[in-house]
């Protein structure tokens, strides 16, 4: 058998080369985009990972390791648009000591990276950067200086900046892409950051990234860059679900607004319970596998008509009861089967039909970004506008329609 071709990022107008791409939550958006000249290419480390986007038929690298590739390796040449999730784990928890002290690395090495004008002289900065975060004892700090490297490389090496850059990560790394913003201004291009909240956008679930956009733009650095705006009610604790408009019940995962930018009525959140009515027709409540506040017996509880808390790796730990009787009044009841991959991954707005694989399927799912969100950011990001409403039912209805050109290892 002849092993097919690595893998390139064909032309396009808005060719993204995927850094850190997990299984596919910003590429499954990339291909709902396809006619407006958008096309992706992953770089992604994980084997199981690397098999789920393979069955996806999405572009990835023969490279697995983002530090091994750079702007001008031929398979992301073409790339017009970078965009990156690093690793989170060195940030993730507000208020650890070390967390704070990876933040404050990054943002003095990022200095580092900064405003040199030929290639040589950004090479001799990031040699002394990488041989300061080799020696690191969490070496995931230093994945989040990549996407600056990439971003230095493409305009001093391979002569050609980026025109877009788009990151994500938790909003615990906020300061660090607020600090990038910076840097970014003083490289040509006009940027911003923000916290964005997934519900805002009728992802099912309550999570929150810290995004941050890029548009290479000299003499206008310091234009307004537009953010998405929130077409769904955001959930707060306690708060009541809005009711749809005009008697529709048109509250569903992939339900689309009106046309128009201006004065477009907020729609309800999305809940679980709309998100997995195929598969739980009856009220339910979730239990999270973590306690809260510090006390491990607090476990937090969420009923079906709200949208998940944040979906993580473990997922699959949360317990599921049926909820009895009135509205108000329900009481728990039996103990229901916990979720399925493909439930967690609606959870996540991934399609019904999206071909997990191999193993640590949950990890998996926890760890990518909601291709709905997506949809959201890189539409206002490449086109400065929402997203098309016929995009949410293509992403809906997607499966599988080619198998990627990436030979699976396994077979």
């Amino acid at each position: 058998m002849t092993r097919p071709a690595h893998p390139s990022l064909p032309p396009a107008k808005f060719g993204i080369v995927d850094l850190f791409a997990g299984p596919g939550g910003l590429d499954i958006a990339a291909t709902i985009m396809a006619g407006e000249g958008v096309a992706s290419i992953g770089v992604e480390w994980d084997d199981a990972t690397r098999r789920t986007r393979d069955a996806a038929g999405l572009l990835t690298t023969e490279v697995k390791d983002v530090a091994a590739l750079g702007p001008c390796d031929p398979s992301v040449v073409e790339a017009t648009v970078l965009t990156g999730g690093p690793p989170c784990q060195s940030f993730s928890v507000a208020g650890n000591r070390k967390g704070h002290e990876a933040l404050d690395d990054v943002e003095r090495l990022a200095t580092r990276l900064a405003d040199h004008e030929d290639i040589d002289s950004f090479d001799k900065a990031w040699e002394e950067v990488k041989a300061e975060t080799d020696l690191m004892s969490d070496e995931r700090t230093g994945f989040v200086l990549q996407p600056l490297r990439w971003i230095m490389e493409a305009k001093l090496r391979r002569g050609r900046p980026y025109d877009v850059v788009v990151l994500e990560q938790v909003p615990t790394v906020l300061p660090v892409w607020k600090h990038y913003v910076k840097i970014l201004k003083r490289t040509g291009y006009a940027a911003d950051a923000h916290v964005l909240h997934s519900e805002d956008f009728g992802v099912p679930q309550a999570r929150r990234r810290a995004v941050l956009i890029a548009q290479y733009d000299p003499g206008n650095e310091r234009r307004e860059v537009r953010f998405p705006k929130a077409t769904h009610q955001r959930y707060v604790k306690g708060a009541e679900r809005l009711t749809t408009t005009g008697g529709q019940e048109d509250d569903s995962l992939f339900s689309t607004l009106p046309d128009g930018e201006e004065d477009e009525p907020i729609k309800p959140w999305v809940s679980m319970g709309d998100a997995l009515e195929a598969t739980r027709p009856d009220d339910f409540v979730m239990v999270s596998n973590y306690g809260s506040g510090g006390d491990p017996k607090n476990r937090g509880r969420r009923t079906s008509d709200e949208p998940a808390p944040t979906i993580t790796g473990k997922v699959r730990r949360n317990r599921l009861y049926l909820l009895k009787g009135e509205a108000g009044a329900k009481e728990v009841g039996e103990e229901l089967e916990r979720l399925s991959f493909e439930e967690a991954g609606l959870l996540q707005s991934f399609p019904a039909a999206y071909p997990w694989r191999s193993t640590d399927v949950a990890q998996q799912i926890g760890n990518a970004i909601p291709p709905r969100l997506s949809l959201h950011i890189l539409s206002m990001a490449l086109l400065r506008e929402k997203p098309r409403k016929e995009w949410y039912g293509e992403l809906k209805g997607w499966k599988p329609q080619t198998p990627s050109p990436v030979e699976d290892e396994d077979a």
